[in-house]
């Protein structure tokens, strides 16, 4: 019985493998994808003058329906600035798939997060934290018995392998070290 167990475990890995393998040759990547602007960048190469009006025109009209159907969405600096900011602690892979324009590289990406604390809870798996932004951390690991009274201040900074830790400080006394993960 012993003999015939590996090589069906062994047969159902190469089956699941080549059943990921099929699928993903399948699917399209992101990387292949057009951009949705590619068309008026079409147009751009068009030499005479009244054919390349005319599909400016055809394109600009499309481009027009699909934003206002929400099937695109035109985004500023300031903006992708603010939803980077808003996206902190989120573990989307997806994300940098999305091509969020990054105007001057990484250095506009948060190292850190710094808020002020709206409340404070204690729940069976450790402290929660609800910041005047918004968003809800939750202790992942660690027991941390104490916790400042006072206006608090949350510095949540990017730690290894994808996870967070929290410094809370109320400007007297700081709990560092503590490993958080974004809830909400």
């Amino acid at each position: 019985m012993r003999q015939f167990l590996i090589p069906i475990a062994s047969l159902s890995l190469i089956l699941v493998f080549s059943d990921t393998q099929a699928l993903a040759k399948d699917k399209p990547k992101l990387d292949d994808l057009k951009s949705p602007l590619s068309s008026l960048y079409d147009c751009s190469e068009i030499t005479d003058d009244g054919a390349r009006l005319a599909c400016f025109d055809k394109v600009a009209s499309s481009l027009k329906i699909a934003e206002e159907k929400k099937e695109i969405v035109a985004i500023d600096a300031q903006s992708a600035k603010k939803l980077k900011k808003e996206a902190f602690g989120f573990n989307l892979p997806s994300l940098p798939k999305l091509g969020l324009p990054s105007f001057g590289g990484d250095k506009d990406k948060p190292e850190a997060l710094v808020a002020a604390v709206k409340d404070v809870r204690k729940g069976g798996a450790g402290y929660i934290f609800i910041l005047e932004n918004g968003q809800i951390w939750q202790q992942s690991n660690g027991s941390f018995n104490y916790m400042p009274k006072g206006d608090l201040t949350a510095t949540i900074k990017p730690a290894s392998m994808g996870s967070f830790k929290i410094s809370v400080n109320n400007g007297k006394t700081t709990v560092r070290g503590m490993r958080v993960r974004r809830v909400e």
